[in-house]
């Protein structure tokens, strides 16, 4: 069965993207998927912080992309669940807008799910970014929000320009929608932005589900490691089991 391909975007950093995308890979693994990471930004933090990943010469997303050879897994999770490719602080963004995609089908059939930690970059008209190639390699594409810099009108651009890829160049992925990270509930920030997204015209387009601030993710990342093996009653590992219900929900609802 093919892989379902899901990259983690945004245009900024410092979202929450690297941290979702450990724990929903983790979430999905616990559930029984066979699940790989592909970590393509250039920060490597999802890969080399995030699951701790050794050895950055031995194989990486660079060779995934351009060699022939048999891709190398770093198997991590709890017994192993989670594949995941290593970043390259070196990646260079290829001219060939379809490279990734070309690559990722020839393990399609490896894995339940496919996960990509996309960098955090503006989808450019006349600049092909990695970001661009790794959405053209997915069949969703979700997007964690930090209410504190959120902005309606940034979320209506960055549905615009996928929108515009679809209608000019052919994109095929499906996007999921937001959710928010590092949420403190009571916080008239949160408050007001929850509430402005809900009642806006892209409001189906909101995850029910949100990540709460949580000190633990902090202790994760030093173990490398994913909050929901780490601890899997934490509450911020009880809000990533939600939200990945809410996503899988989601994929079903769009075929």
């Amino acid at each position: 069965m093919k892989a379902k391909v899901i990259s983690i975007f945004t245009q900024k950093g410092g979202v929450g993207k690297t941290v979702s995308t450990i724990n929903i890979s983790g979430v999905l693994a616990e559930m029984g998927f066979k699940t790989l990471v592909l970590d393509v930004d250039a920060q490597t933090n999802a890969s080399f912080v995030g699951y701790a990943v050794e050895d950055e010469e031995e194989y990486s997303i660079e060779d995934f992309i351009h060699s022939t050879e048999k891709p190398v897994y770093h198997q991590r999770g709890k017994d192993g669940k989670v594949f995941v490719i290593a970043g390259n602080e070196e990646l260079a963004t290829p001219k060939n807008r379809e490279i990734l995609k070309k690559a990722i089908k020839k393990i399609e059939n490896d894995f339940d799910y496919i996960l990509i930690d996309c960098p955090p970059q503006v989808i450019k008209d006349k600049e092909l970014s990695f970001g661009e190639i790794a959405v053209f390699a997915s069949d969703f594409i979700i997007c964690p929000v930090d209410y504190d810099e959120f902005s309606l009108d940034g979320l209506t651009k960055l549905i615009i320009s996928i929108n515009k890829l679809r209608a000019t160049k052919g994109l095929k992925a499906k996007f999921l929608g937001f959710f928010f990270s590092k949420v403190e509930e009571q916080t008239v920030d949160f408050k007001e932005a929850y509430k402005t997204l809900s009642e806006s015209k892209i409001k189906d387009l909101l995850f029910l589900n949100y990540i709460r601030k949580n000190k633990f993710i902090r202790t994760s990342l030093r173990e490398g490691e994913s909050a929901v093996f780490l601890k899997p009653h934490n509450p911020v590992s009880m809000d990533y089991r939600k939200l990945t219900g809410e996503i899988l929900s989601k994929i079903k609802n769009n075929g």
